[in-house]
Order: C-alpha cells, then structure tokens, then sequence
C-alpha cells in the first residue's frame, strides 16, 4: 500500500515508500522534503486530521465519499503518530485511491471479458475445426467408394466379355474330356485325373454363367458331405502346399452336410487356404476344420469353418481395409479381390466371416472364421447329424 513518513507540525515527507510514489506519479527526490499538501490533493479535511494526531497523538482515519472520487486521487487514509528519539513523526498509509480502485476493477473486468471470449473463441475454431475435418473425411470417403464403383463397374464389364469368349472354348474342352472318359480300357489313375478335371471345368462354367447372370445359383443349392468338399481343396492345392513344405492339419466330423452351393462354399475355402499359405514360411502350418456348434445368443446349430497359420500376421492399419474390393498386401501378385468375394458369397448365404491376427509373439498368424448359421425359415446352410442306423 502507498505509504508516508511526515514530520509533525510541518508535514514535510521524510519518507515514501514506491507505491505512494506510483500512486503520485511522482519520484522519490520529488516528493522527500516536499510539503504533502503540495505532493497530492488531499483535501480540505486533511490538515484537520494530520493536526489532530499530533495534538492527541492518536491515529485517525479518513474515508472518502464516492461522489467526490473524481476530485481527489485519494479518498481513505489512516495516519498514526510514531515518536522516535522525542521526534514525533506521523505515518501516512492510503488504503483506497478512487483512480487506482477505479482502473484497477475496469482491468481485472476486461482481462475476465477477454478470457471469455478468448475461451468462447476457442471452443469456435475447434469446432470449426472439427466439422472441417469431418466433411474432408466424408468427401475422402464419397470420393473411395466412387472410385471403387467405377473400377467394380469396369471389372463386371470386363468379366462379362472375358466369360462370354471362354464360354465357347470351355465347351469344347468338356466335350473332350467326356469322349475321354467314355473310352475303353481306362486306367483308374486316369479316370479319377479325368473326374476331377471335370469338375473344375464345370465349377469354370458355373463361374463364367453367374458372370453373365445367366441364372441364380441360390435356387440350385445341394445337401452334400462338407469332409470331401474341405479334401478335394486341400487336394488341388497339394502342389502349391509342397512347394511351401506346409504342414496343414485338416479336421471334419465325416458326418457333416451342409445345404449349399459347392461351387462358392469351395470358392471361399480355397481363397482362404491360398491366403494362408502367402502368408506363412517355409515349414509353416495351417490348420483348416469345420464342425457344428450351438450358437450361444439364439440356441440355432450353425457350422463354423476355420482356416488358421502361424505366418505374418496382418498389420493393424490395414485390417480395416482387408474386405474392400482391389485392396491388397500382394503387391503385384494380388488383385485384391478374393476376400472381398469370400465376404460377398458369405453374406450372400446369411453367414459372418471374422478374423484374428497378429504380428508378433506367441499367436501370431491369422485365424479367418467362416459362421454358417442355421435358420428354421430356409437360411442355405445346415447341418444334419445322420442315424447310424
């Protein structure tokens, strides 16, 4: 607080501490040895008070009125005498200046205002800032999927004319084969290499026809073994298994059917089984099984078929990405369509495909899951447990 040693009788300053010079605007050589009266306006009342302490030598104070705050730059003091060495010296401290007061609430008023603001200001850009960035995902987002439309639309385009022309050569192979088969004196070894490439010729001709849109294969599911669908993959891929020196573990309950579409059920476990063996080292494994359950939520039997190894795993910046359409990790070996169509067929049956994967440790590898539910209604899969008797 601004305060002052004044000599009594005279009320010459002695002393002011650097706050009553503040509050002067005066300096220290200014006002030490000056008369207080000619230092600030105190007013009339002053000198009243000041001789009255060094009369009674008691401390008085003053407070001032707010109606004359504009007139005086001090409006309450106290003074108090102190003797020192039979020297009687009175000591001013001003406890309130209305210019000081005055400013001093106007500023703390403006700072409060200005962090408001400052803070309402704040909350503003953020939000700006947050629907900007909002609307750049979503037109990143709109500008992906039309992307991805147009190349679906020119993959189906040319799909169709590459399924039209190998329609005619297809046939003709086929015709080939079955005047093979029918020929006399065929050798077993030659007969069963025969069967099976017939298959796969008429599992092409199912492709190319659904390409075309020829027909909908859902109105043409067949109950049939799930064990030599799983046996008949593994067997076409042996030679690629070979190569990678797999071990793969396969298990099937032998009594397991489903009622389905062979074609698109083999579509998908061989697109998974190929993954996996991308995926793994040499000497790596992978083990396929299919079973019957009970689903937990709703009591309805369902099959799941895992394909699962133990090779790198997938990054966890892409695993959101791995079901979009012409999104690989293959680099120039991969089109980035074969999980998109296992995904496309599944949900075409009323089923679910999940994967777990990791990059290190002692789990890593990849475990995709397909989940065939069973619908009382007609869902495509079910699984029927055959009498013994």
């Amino acid at each position: 607080m601004p305060m002052a040693e004044l000599e009594a009788g005279t009320h010459i300053i002695l002393y002011v501490n650097p706050a009553f010079c503040m509050f002067t605007g005066k300096s220290e050589e200014e006002l030490v040895g000056s008369d207080i009266s000619d230092a600030a306006a105190f007013g009339k009342e002053f000198l009243s008070l000041f001789q009255k302490v060094c009369r009674t030598r008691r401390s008085e104070s003053h407070t001032g009125e707010e109606n004359v705050a504009s007139l005086f730059p001090f409006w309450s003091y106290v003074m108090w005498p102190v003797t020192a060495e039979d020297t009687l010296k009175i000591v001013l401290q001003v406890t309130e200046t209305t210019a000081f007061h005055h400013d001093t609430t106007a500023m703390n008023e403006a700072l409060l205002l200005s962090s408001v603001r400052q803070h309402e200001l704040t909350e503003v850009a953020e939000l700006l800032a947050a629907e900007l960035h909002s609307e750049i995902l979503a037109r990143k987002s709109a500008e992906e999927a039309l992307i991805r439309s147009e190349k679906l639309a020119l993959a189906g385009h040319m799909a169709a004319v590459l399924s039209h022309e190998i329609n005619n050569p297809l046939a003709a192979v086929m015709g080939i084969v079955s005047l093979l088969r029918n020929a006399d004196n065929l050798p077993a070894s030659v007969a069963d290499n025969l069967e099976r490439i017939d298959g796969e010729l008429k599992r092409i001709t199912h492709i190319t026809r659904q390409t075309l849109g020829f027909y909908r294969e859902s109105i043409h599911t067949t109950t049939f073994y799930l064990a030599p669908l799983l046996a008949s993959v593994l067997d076409l891929l042996k030679s690629r298994i070979q190569s990678k020196r797999a071990k793969v573990d396969s298990r099937c309950d032998l009594q397991l059917q489903v009622t389905a579409m062979p074609g698109e059920l083999r579509q998908v476990v061989s697109n998974l089984l190929l993954n996996s063996l991308d995926s793994i080292f040499e000497d790596g494994k992978v083990v396929l099984r299919a079973s019957s359950s009970i689903n937990p939520t709703d009591q309805n039997r369902r099959i799941r078929i895992t394909v699962a190894d133990n090779g790198r795993g997938i990054d966890q910046s892409v695993l959101p990405r791995i079901f979009d359409a012409f999104f690989t990790t293959k680099g120039d070996i991969g089109n980035g369509l074969g999980l998109w169509i296992c995904r496309q067929i599944i949900d075409n049956h009323g089923g679910s495909i999940r994967v777990r994967t990791a990059t290190a440790g002692v789990y890593r590898g990849t475990t995709f899951s397909v989940i065939l539910p069973v619908d009382t209604a007609g869902l495509l899969f079910q699984t029927v447990r055959q009498d013994s008797a």
